[in-house]
């Protein structure tokens, strides 16, 4: 009886594992998907620190994406969400960071409004909402 609980655990934490992650085999990256991409709002260099220290399905290389990766999840003909329909937490309401920096602008980096898509700069100290991501090679 304690084997069959030991199978049934490890298999529903594996499901849970996966259901935490989104895997974009066209593009080769692998998406954080938790409650924390929707509950949690930081500063840009907080977000880099958050990605780089999270361990997340068994993996530690996680990254804020860029602004082509980041705009690579939206799904146009979506409103509100405008992304994919794989992906469980999303906040459409507000901005996501990533790590482009505005060319023009010492301490401003581009991000993601996932309402309509739409990508826009803000101060690197403003709190935003931040999803990480990671090659899958």
């Amino acid at each position: 009886m304690s084997r069959l609980t030991l199978l049934f655990t490890l298999s529903f934490t594996l499901l849970f594992a996966e259901a935490t992650m989104v895997r974009d085999t066209h593009t080769g990256l692998m998406w954080e998907d938790t409650p924390h991409v929707k509950e949690v709002k930081i500063t840009q260099p907080r977000a880099k620190a958050y990605c780089r220290e999270l361990k997340l399905g068994g993996f530690e290389n996680w990254r804020l994406p860029t602004i082509k990766e980041l705009l690579g999840i939206v799904d146009y003909t979506r409103v509100s969400p405008a992304t994919f329909k794989v992906f469980s937490y999303i906040e459409d309401e507000s901005f996501y960071w990533t790590s482009t920096p505005v060319a023009d602008a010492d301490d401003e980096y581009w991000g993601v409004n996932f309402k309509r898509g739409e990508s826009s700069r803000a101060s690197e100290y403003y709190d935003r909402y931040v999803r990480c991501v990671r090659d899958m090679k």
